[in-house]
């Protein structure tokens, strides 16, 4: 009921793309994607930050919390009810199978209900908020898109390096004025673009030299330090004939290859297909998701033809993974139409 009422009270800023309706991974990867094919397109090597935030949603100062809710000028009672659950909060520590006292909880939202991403959202806004008002950061039509969050995953866009580093101070500011920990260890920084192989000067996070690397994982998507935005298939690949052979392990006890393709379907298809339909994917990418498939088929069914792999293939609705790809596509594009965050990016990309 009160998530119901005060929808509207707790709305997040059109950069966060985490615990909204129509939104997902997908759509912050787009995003990311776009920006950084704009600026590569025109000549410019941009620079991106990955942010990784210590223990996120047990730092929330709820003083903080509950002053930036009274800006949004949400309902004195939902206050009141915020104020006392916060002041009820107590925690103990178990070891064995003794139990210490209890001692209140100052921090923090509890993972796991149903208000705590947004109140985290709202957290985080100010962020967000502050970079775009600095002026420091890329933009598109007009628009902002220097900083992505989803949730506490956190993406720096800039063309240039003194920007990035004004838009790190900003970040440092904000840790110190709402008790936020950087972590300076999983943090990190990335150049895509003509000029992404040069030696650049040191970023700094918190005191700390932020390493530059050549592969970046955001939000379970690899990807590469190159001329253009490129992404790695090799992990993917890694975690799809883990979770496959782990599963057929199991099922071929079933004594039903139909059994073990419908588990195929359930719990291993989707490893490949996440993000996809976001992503410039190679046809050599493509190639090595789809031999994935046909060696599951392969070891499903005990057959090496390759004629007779397509037959099963075709028969267990199993086509080409570029096929699945260009369907989800179409089918991401149709839903790019409703939301409103995306849509000059949608208007450079089409």
């Amino acid at each position: 009921m009160l998530l119901h009422n005060l929808q509207s009270f707790l709305q997040s800023d059109t950069l966060q793309f985490g615990f909204k309706k129509n939104s997902s991974c997908a759509h912050a990867v787009f995003a990311l994607r776009k920006v950084v094919d704009h600026y590569c397109n025109h000549g410019s090597t941009i620079t991106i930050c990955a942010l990784d935030i210590s223990k996120a949603f047990d730092r929330v100062d709820h003083c903080a919390l509950l002053g930036l809710l009274m800006d949004r000028n949400v309902p004195k009672y939902f206050i009141d009810v915020m104020f006392r659950w916060f002041n009820c909060c107590t925690a103990a520590v178990r070891w064995g199978s003794a139990l210490s006292v209890t001692f209140p909880i100052y921090a923090g939202v509890r993972q796991g209900g149903l208000l705590s991403p947004l109140l985290f959202s709202v957290y985080m806004d100010v962020l967000i908020n502050r970079l775009r008002q600095s002026g420091f950061g890329c933009e598109l039509m007009q628009q902002y898109f220097g900083c992505l969050l989803y949730a506490d995953d956190i993406i720096l866009m800039s063309h240039s390096i003194n920007a990035m580093r004004m838009m790190l101070k900003i970040c440092e500011q904000f840790a110190v004025d709402f008790d936020i920990k950087f972590n300076t260890m999983k943090s990190m920084a990335m150049r895509i673009g003509d000029r992404y192989g040069i030696n650049c000067s040191s970023l700094t996070l918190d005191g700390c030299n932020l390493q530059y690397v050549q592969s970046l994982k955001y939000l379970g998507v690899y990807i590469t330090a190159n001329k253009h935005f490129r992404c790695c298939v090799k992990n993917t690949r890694m975690k799809f004939y883990r979770t496959f052979n782990a599963i057929y392990c199991k099922s071929r006890g079933s004594n039903s290859e139909l059994v073990c393709v419908q588990l195929f379907k359930s719990y291993c298809l989707p490893f490949i297909l996440y993000a996809t339909e976001a992503l410039p994917l190679s046809k050599g990418s493509v190639k090595l998701l789809d031999d994935c498939i046909k060696q599951a088929i392969v070891k499903i069914f005990k057959v090496r033809d390759n004629d007779t792999v397509d037959a099963i293939r075709q028969y267990c609705d199993l086509p080409y993974v570029g096929v699945l790809i260009e369907n989800r596509r179409w089918q991401f594009i149709n839903k790019l139409l409703d939301i409103k965050q995306l849509e000059s990016l949608f208007q450079c990309a089409f």
